[in-house]
């Protein structure tokens, strides 16, 4: 072989080398202590069901304490209301990041990676601001329902949630079997509490009493509830993380 010929070889080997050092120099980083920020999210839930019992005690014994209601899980705009809402954000952005690195790479799945998105996003604004009671208050007004479709915003739930599952049937089925379980188990989790669960408050809620005089058996239905959607949202952050650590090459995910 002669001298030139290696020369050209080294050269190209060096370049080669040069170029995938940059190439994982100009990797996005994401640098997440996965373990403990799921601690602190599971505490925080744990410590906001506890206080949840405790109003809900107070409540049945008379006993007031200053801003308990804020602490109540079926009270609109309280502090657990707030957390759910910072949990789904938290979901709608490493979804985005995931559709992100998905589109550039121009995967056959980066628009349901997109919807997803823009999907979380919408829970997060329905959860503010209850869309989906004031969508649901003319089917109530009109069909008076009682009973498992009394809130009868679940009617239009349930047909979103069908047409969700239709619409991602190929996308759930590319999924590796471990993303499958743990896909299915976290939305499996949400989609009980606030669908299932809701409709089982529906048989238990009084009209004309206000959330404080309402029955022990419905602010324990609807603790169950929240707590299912809660634990759901946190199933599904972990599920994502460990989605774009294992699977999304684009960004360089260190685990700590």
């Amino acid at each position: 072989m002669k001298t030139e010929d290696i020369t050209t070889n080294s050269t190209t080997i060096e370049l080669d080398n040069y170029l995938l050092s940059n190439e994982i120099k100009n990797t996005p980083s994401l640098s997440i202590k996965i373990p403990i920020i799921l601690k602190y999210l599971a505490v925080s839930t744990f410590i906001l069901i506890v206080l949840n019992l405790l109003v809900i005690i107070s409540y049945k014994m008379h006993i007031n304490f200053p801003a308990r209601d804020k602490f109540f899980f079926n009270q609109e705009n309280g502090i657990p209301a707030f957390f759910s809402v910072f949990l789904i954000l938290i979901s709608a952005s490493i979804l985005g990041l995931i559709a992100l690195t998905k589109k550039k790479d121009k995967d056959d799945f980066a628009k349901h990676w997109v919807i997803l998105t823009v999907i979380f996003i919408s829970l997060a604004a329905d959860e503010m601001a209850s869309i989906h009671e004031f969508l649901g208050d003319p089917i109530s007004d009109t069909f008076r329902f009682t009973g498992f479709l009394k809130f009868s915003w679940v009617i239009g739930g349930v047909l979103v949630v069908a047409v969700f599952l239709f619409s991602y049937l190929k996308f759930f089925l590319a999924l590796s079997n471990n993303m499958k379980v743990w896909f299915f188990i976290s939305g499996a989790t949400y989609v009980t509490g606030a669908l299932g669960l809701e409709m089982v408050g529906g048989t238990m809620f009084v009209d004309n009493l206000d959330f404080r005089n309402q029955s022990l058996a419905y602010m324990l239905t609807t603790t169950v509830e929240e707590t299912m959607e809660m634990i759901g949202l946190l199933l599904f952050i972990y599920t994502l993380l460990n989605y774009i650590k294992t699977y999304t090459s684009k960004i360089k995910l260190v685990v700590s």
